[in-house]
């Protein structure tokens, strides 16, 4: 192993052990002084915004000033704002729903539709340019204060509108649909077809499949582990209901697939099952998504983003993925896949397992 992945390795270990900023702020909430407190009930119902503005723009939305601002981080344990600041984005990267949540959520521009910049908003693959907010709302409890402070893209930190109002059904609609478009988009052009098209070959040689996935991630490996059964034989889904890895990791063997699936957040279960599968002898294909640190490495990686318009990741593109994975193995083998059809509907018909409505 490089020094380098020892150094991310560590750097990771001893972000994840670090209180959050959150824990920090309710650990010390009764006893601030009023201008502090004002800060940290702004940030509480909002920390991710740390990574959006200045601690003077977060000052003056809290209505307080720059100098309890400092006094507040180095009560809370961090050398300065920007340290506090990093945590934060380190949450965001992890995939922290509260860290993602921001109270200019409601009226971020739509990827692609940045006409101000010409650039794209990325959800929070990348951070989107934000217009308009309700910090100050947030921290006053609905107050029509309006500071005039600007946000670190040169969008104002100004208006009262609240975080979950001002935003009518249409519109949600539009944002959450131009996200999904723009994450399919990306997540296509960006694909390794040479890994693809490796993965593929493998999937049709090797003598059984095992399907992995945890938190999350488990349901798209179990909805993967369903679609290949009706394609091929000898597909597991690893670990199955009431066993530990290790009773099923004792059956992958040499030439197998091992398919992890292991998009954000990621539990640390993910490199043990990987280095034992290699062990045995097994190939192994990552779906995961761009977030995801290369010392988690596979034979085939592909990648999926999941940017949402809301604090929730989306998996759209994963499973576009999937689905795309199951399709070309179906047309290049489709003698066998159709036999195998045939031969489950045929189960289903001798069982009279499925209605007919």
């Amino acid at each position: 192993m490089t020094d380098t992945t020892h150094a991310d390795m560590s750097h990771e270990q001893s972000l994840s052990h670090e209180q959050s900023l959150e824990a920090r702020l309710r650990a010390h909430h009764q006893d601030l002084p009023p201008a502090e407190r004002r800060l940290a009930e702004l940030l509480l119902n909002f920390p991710g915004d740390i990574s959006r503005y200045g601690a003077g723009e977060l000052a003056e939305a809290a209505g307080t000033s720059r100098a309890a601002a400092s006094r507040l981080f180095r009560r809370l344990g961090y050398r300065d704002f920007n340290e506090a600041r990093q945590q934060v984005r380190d949450a965001q990267r992890w995939g922290s729903p509260l860290y993602l949540s921001s109270a200019t959520e409601a009226r971020r521009p739509a990827p692609g539709n940045n006409s101000a910049t010409g650039q794209n908003a990325t959800g929070h693959d990348s951070g989107a340019l934000e217009q308009g907010t309700g910090l100050e709302s947030a921290a006053q409890g609905g107050s029509s204060r309006q500071p005039s402070a600007r946000g670190t893209e040169g969008q104002a930190l100004s208006g009262s509108q609240s975080a979950l109002g001002g935003l009518d059904a249409d519109s949600a609609l539009g944002m959450h649909l131009a996200q999904e478009q723009d994450n399919l988009a990306r997540s296509f052009a960006e694909l390794d077809q040479a890994a693809l098209g490796e993965a593929i070959s493998a999937l049709g040689k090797a003598p059984r499949v095992h399907l992995a996935g945890f938190r999350n991630s488990q349901m798209l490996a179990s909805f993967f582990h369903r679609q290949l059964q009706l394609l091929r034989p000898d597909v597991q889904l690893l670990p199955r209901p009431g066993q530990t890895l290790g009773e099923d990791l004792v059956d992958v063997g040499a030439d197998d697939l091992v398919i992890l699936i292991a998009l954000r957040r990621r539990t640390g279960q993910e490199t043990s099952l990987l280095d034992c599968c290699r062990q045995q002898g097994a190939k192994t294909l990552l779906l995961v998504d761009p977030t995801c640190p290369t010392t988690l490495a596979g034979d085939w990686r592909l990648e999926a983003r999941v940017a949402s318009a809301s604090p929730f990741d989306s998996y759209a593109s994963c499973l576009s993925m999937i689905q795309a994975i199951c399709t070309i193995f179906y047309r290049q083998n489709i003698d066998t896949c159709q036999q195998r059809l045939r031969e489950v509907e045929a189960l289903h018909d001798s069982l009279d397992e499925l209605s007919r409505f």
